[in-house]
């Protein structure tokens, strides 16, 4: 699954602080793996749950309030209204080298209220918006994944910064342009975005597309 290899990732980054003698990943790999299986529960409620507001671009302000409650009881500090987006945030944990962010759109589109589980066509609410291109699911879990992270972290005493920041109107004009015009990812070492794809694939490497819109 994608919020696994978003786990894995930047566990390999943090365990470059890790002395020779004790570069073996498989225990924590092991644990990460576990971490996400005991809170798929907790995944799926975040993604119904960003999935049943289906908030336009610029209008995503009960899918921001709720994710970021999530991330500030576990324990993130989060900076809200970043670019002078008002629902833009930026979430941070931990401190020092290596700094990892994870980032994923929430906007839905226009006209693409659907039943959740139905196969073919079926609006809740005829001509209203909805999450037709999966922005209900990447944030959600890479908040997983920060999760399962975070608590290897804490127990294997690593160093390093998880951020996780939201795709805003990505389908109108895109804020993320405006996050690096302002800084927010001036001291980040590496970014990992997420996108749902057209099958059950998970894969991982450079985007065939820009990341700026």
């Amino acid at each position: 699954m994608k919020f696994k290899l978003s786990s894995l990732v930047i566990l390999t980054f943090l365990a470059a602080g890790i002395s020779p003698g004790q570069n073996s990943l498989t225990p924590e790999k092991t644990a990460l793996a576990q971490h996400v299986d005991k809170n798929a529960k907790l995944a799926q409620v975040m993604v119904d749950t960003v999935f049943s507001y289906g908030e336009l671009g610029f209008q995503e302000f009960e899918t921001s309030k709720y994710l970021t409650g999530i991330l500030e009881k576990n324990g993130f500090k989060v900076e809200r209204g970043i670019a002078g987006i008002p629902t833009a945030w930026m979430a941070s944990w931990g401190s020092g080298k290596p700094v990892i962010a994870l980032g994923s759109d929430i906007d839905c589109i226009p006209q693409a209220s659907q039943k959740p589980g139905v196969a073919w066509h079926e609006p809740l609410i005829p001509g209203a918006p909805g999450h037709g291109e999966g922005h209900n699911s990447g944030v959600p879990l890479n908040i997983l994944a920060a999760l399962a992270v975070k608590e290897q972290m804490e127990k294997n005493h690593l160093s390093g910064t998880i951020k996780i920041w939201p795709g805003v109107a990505e389908e109108l004009l895109g804020a993320k342009a405006y996050y690096v015009r302002d800084g927010y990812f001036k001291d980040v070492d590496a970014v990992l975005f997420a996108h749902v794809g057209t099958n059950l694939g998970a894969r991982w490497g450079e985007g065939g597309q820009t990341g700026l819109i």
